[in-house]
């Protein structure tokens, strides 16, 4: 089992912030970036490690900056960018022919790692190895062999070595493979193949049922794929059943949905089959709303100068009064 989590850490805005001010010469230092540490005491800023651009290192102390400076900078290195997290399950854990329910039990764990108190409910499904469509899955030819494609050994369609590894498919009893997350989904992407019908191996042999595959968010068709007909738009023309001596005529199809953002959050997942078999795999879901971006660094730099402004004016005015 892989979990990979991806985290914005608000150190994150606190560089950005600091990139900003210097290469906009606010504070007049060329091509610098403020360290990530900051001390502030009696209304002024100490800074040390400002890393100049041509590599030299020059420890730099910020004099007599008024309290409204040490206020500005408080106010835009405090922003920072909701942390966000992702859940990759790519079910390589599973055992080939592994259950529904054994399929359920390593999604949990997974989103368990996120959320002590999150909770999938899986249908449908079931785990493979080697499926290959009955020998009319397509794929490269080396001599006189042809090697099938399929999301056991591929990723993002890209062919792998080292032996196959597992993806789901939905059960010979059902035609949709069904996911129930108890914590709202904001985005998803996954690879997914529509196998060949061994049993009805061409176009015409069942009218009125071309080979698909569905995406649905909530009920909602996010979108269907039709299988192709194998040599067609540069796929490869050739399977084991079919040899290299003729082309293979069961439509199929393998590839990736992409990434699928959701801005209100969704809480079920289904992948439709057509009436035969399909596959996901490297299933990637995004548990939280996507953060607000940045502001320009236009925008900073204004609220900065006039914030600096004011400073001098400020300092301008005590000197008259005091002198």
């Amino acid at each position: 089992m892989r979990v990979t989590v991806g985290t914005v850490k608000p150190l994150l805005a606190r560089r950005m912030l600091s990139k900003y001010i210097c290469e906009s010469r606010i504070l007049s230092f060329h091509r610098c970036r403020i360290s990530e540490r900051a001390h502030f005491k009696d209304g002024r800023m100490k800074s040390t490690g400002w890393n100049v651009g041509d590599g030299r290192r020059a420890a730099v102390v910020m004099k007599r900056f008024g309290g409204a400076v040490a206020v500005m900078l408080t106010v835009l290195l405090g922003l920072s960018v909701p942390s966000a997290h992702a859940v990759l399950f790519d079910f390589n854990a599973l055992a080939d022919g592994a259950s529904n329910a054994a399929v359920q039990a390593y999604m949990q764990g997974a989103l368990t790692s996120q959320h002590s108190s999150g909770v999938v409910t899986v249908s449908g499904s079931a785990a493979e190895r080697d499926y290959t469509g009955d020998n009319h899955v397509v794929g490269p030819v080396s001599g006189r062999q042809v090697t099938p494609l399929t999301l056991g050994n591929t990723n993002g369609g890209t062919f792998h070595s080292g032996g196959f590894e597992s993806y789901l498919i939905n059960r010979t009893d059902s035609t949709t493979i069904s996911m129930l997350f108890s914590v709202p989904i904001y985005t998803a992407s996954f690879d997914y193949e529509i196998f060949p019908d061994g049993t009805c191996p061409t176009p015409g042999c069942n009218p009125g049922s071309w080979p698909d595959f569905t995406f649905k968010a909530d009920n909602v068709v996010e979108f269907r794929t039709l299988g192709v007909i194998p040599g067609a738009g540069g796929t490869y023309p050739h399977s084991p059943a079919s040899g290299i001596g003729s082309t293979e005529a069961a439509p199929q199809f393998l590839g990736e949905s992409g990434t699928w953002n959701f801005p209100n959050g969704v809480t079920k997942l289904e992948f439709v089959d057509w009436p035969r078999r399909i596959g996901i795999d490297n299933l990637y879901v995004g548990d939280n709303r996507q953060p607000d971006p940045l502001p320009e660094p236009s925008s900073f730099v204004l609220l900065a100068s006039g914030l600096l402004g004011a400073w001098g004016a400020l300092g301008i005015s005590r000197r008259r009064r005091n002198g």
